[in-house]
């Protein structure tokens, strides 16, 4: 049996480790693993902790997480100034890369002003976590007057699709960079 509570700076590793196991990363590409915690885990965890939530087992480790961050145009700013440079030491690739997601995130802004990361271990899927995951951030946001929230998934990722539908997101554009969702509360 699983809780929900706020993030805690002792989650880090954890969470950090859950975000490169659920993307899957090759455990020898040093510079992938960076990248994906720069662009899914590491602006959450350090710039807005007060909407980080993790699901944790019988010993409080986390199994899941959901990150978010509330205003997209304050995480734009942010994002740009500290962690879009910090991909450009991994390379151009890494640093284009980030500037699309980037786009990603924030083209829905005015409708969506509130964007969310989800993951949880693989063997504590499809068990209810992730959808008490999303009902914890919703009731969250809605106490701090937001009233929107999108997030983008793998076009490809099928079962994420449904996953999120079911629990009232809609398909906003499906992009070679992945399909983005929202839901309004």
């Amino acid at each position: 049996m699983s809780m929900i509570r706020p993030y805690d700076e002792k989650d880090r590793e954890k969470v950090q480790a859950l975000c490169i196991e659920n993307a899957g990363c090759n455990e020898a590409d040093e510079c992938l693993k960076q990248f994906i915690l720069i662009m899914y885990c590491n602006y959450y965890i350090d710039q807005e902790p007060e909407n980080c939530f993790v699901a944790v087992d019988e010993n409080d480790d986390a199994i899941g997480y959901i990150f978010c961050t509330e205003n997209c145009d304050a995480y734009e700013k942010k994002f740009t100034e500290v962690y879009i440079p910090q991909t450009a030491k991994l390379g151009l690739k890494y640093f284009i890369d980030a500037k699309l997601d980037l786009i990603t995130h924030t083209m829905f802004r005015t409708q969506y002003p509130a964007h969310l990361h989800i993951d949880i271990c693989s063997d504590y899927q499809g068990m209810g976590i992730g959808t008490k995951l999303l009902e914890r951030l919703k009731s969250h946001l809605m106490s701090k007057g937001v009233s929107s929230c999108m997030l983008v998934c793998g076009a490809d990722n099928t079962g994420a699709i449904r996953f999120y539908e079911r629990n009232g997101y809609t398909q906003l554009i499906t992009t070679h960079l992945g399909t983005a969702m929202g839901i309004e509360f």
